[in-house]
């Protein structure tokens, strides 16, 4: 057994059960005391239900006024994925009717694949892909089946890589959809789109209706490529989509071609199983060790630096000088997570190229797309 000490959310990150997990979890859970607060981290982490399912699963016992907050939002998500789910069926059978191809991406998708139950992934919204002439024809589609569906009417909205939101609400749960005409945004400087997705294609129903998503090498990378937004946090859910595309798909990766096309999701998977570990096969196609996960610092520490926090938010210099140090330093296991440096290389490179590049990268493109309101560019949603 690994002498590494893997925190409780490090421990539920999967969406797959396992024995080894299981023991460290329930050891994890013998000496942890800060149950007030745990409910509210994981909402913030986006891993409630998760972390409800994990501790019912593998009968761990806890205190009773933290498991009625885990239960709440258990059923909760739950109520949201069924309407989710039963909406995505929904539009893909109206989409298909209408001749528009179309490819569910995200949560969407991840939550019906490689999750037991639809509502241990929460999402904000249901995200599709549909080639660029037929957006148009799509947004109208949801008109007609009942959404408040905005056409694009300012510069931003026809810069951004998908149509303006769209909401339905029945049986009083409010369904989001972004119709995507590209799957990253301008500032990931990745062209993902019906036009050179890699196929074949993955699969998978939804209420009796069949539906096609990226194919896993594709969509693991998109998922990975989401952390990388500078100005915004790193949400624990999103490991576990990894973890669980990782486990889950195992048989479906190409990881031959995830290595050569994509090494810096590859070299990312350390900085992963250093805070989820990984299950035995998955060790072995990512070429990690299994007991004893590589040493780095500050594992699941999530950057706080500008953008994350404003400089004007702060009042005396003392502040401001820890924020700029926090800005120019990232922690080590957040900064080998996002840019795909494993332990083997130090952390100069990181920190003399990887970090500014990034920084010079995304502030440049967030320029281009506004700003498009008096919180500053880096706070404009993307």
């Amino acid at each position: 057994m690994s002498a590494h000490r893997y925190s409780i959310f490090g421990l539920i990150c999967s969406p797959r059960l396992s024995d080894r997990r299981a023991d460290l979890l329930r050891q994890q859970m013998s000496v942890f005391c800060d149950w007030s607060t745990l409910p509210q981290l994981a909402a913030r982490q986006q891993v409630g239900p998760l972390l409800y399912w994990h501790l019912k699963e593998y009968a761990i016992p806890y205190p009773q006024q933290t498991r009625r907050a885990l239960a709440g939002m258990y059923a909760r998500q739950k109520a949201m994925a069924s309407g989710q789910a039963e909406t995505l069926a929904e539009i893909i059978k109206t989409f298909t009717a209408a001749g528009i191809a179309c490819v569910v991406i995200k949560g969407g998708a991840l939550a019906h694949i490689i999750y037991p139950e639809p509502g241990l992934r929460p999402m904000e919204d249901l995200d599709i892909l549909v080639k660029p002439q037929q957006a148009q024809q799509a947004r109208a589609l949801l008109v007609e089946i009942g959404f408040r569906a905005p056409a694009p009417t300012t510069r931003y909205d026809r810069l951004q890589h998908h149509l303006p939101l769209a909401q339905r609400t029945r049986e009083d749960i409010t369904v989001s959809v972004e119709l995507h005409t590209s799957a990253f945004n301008l500032l990931m400087r990745d062209g993902l789109s019906m036009q050179n997705m890699r196929h074949p294609l993955h699969r998978y129903s939804v209420l009796g209706q069949t539906i096609d998503t990226l194919n896993p090498v594709q969509m693991m990378w998109m998922q990975y490529l989401g952390l990388r937004k500078l100005a915004e946090p790193l949400r624990y859910i999103h490991l576990a989509d990894l973890v669980g595309m990782a486990e889950g798909l195992i048989d479906a990766i190409d990881w031959t071609s995830l290595r050569r096309d994509y090494p810096d999701l590859w070299n990312a998977f350390e900085a992963i199983h250093a805070f989820s570990p990984l299950n035995q096969a998955a060790c072995e196609r990512l070429e990690l060790a299994l007991g004893a996960p590589s040493a780095m610092g500050e594992i699941g520490l999530d950057f706080s630096g500008w953008p994350r926090q404003g400089f004007g938010d702060l009042k005396n210099g003392r502040d401001k000088r820890q924020l700029v140090g926090r800005s120019l330093r990232p922690p080590e296991w957040w900064a080998r997570l996002v840019y795909g440096v494993r332990t083997e290389k130090s952390m100069l490179g990181i920190l003399v190229y990887h970090h500014p590049a990034t920084f010079l990268q995304q502030g440049l493109r967030r320029l281009y797309l506004g700003p498009v309101n008096s919180l500053g560019f880096f706070k404009a949603p993307v």
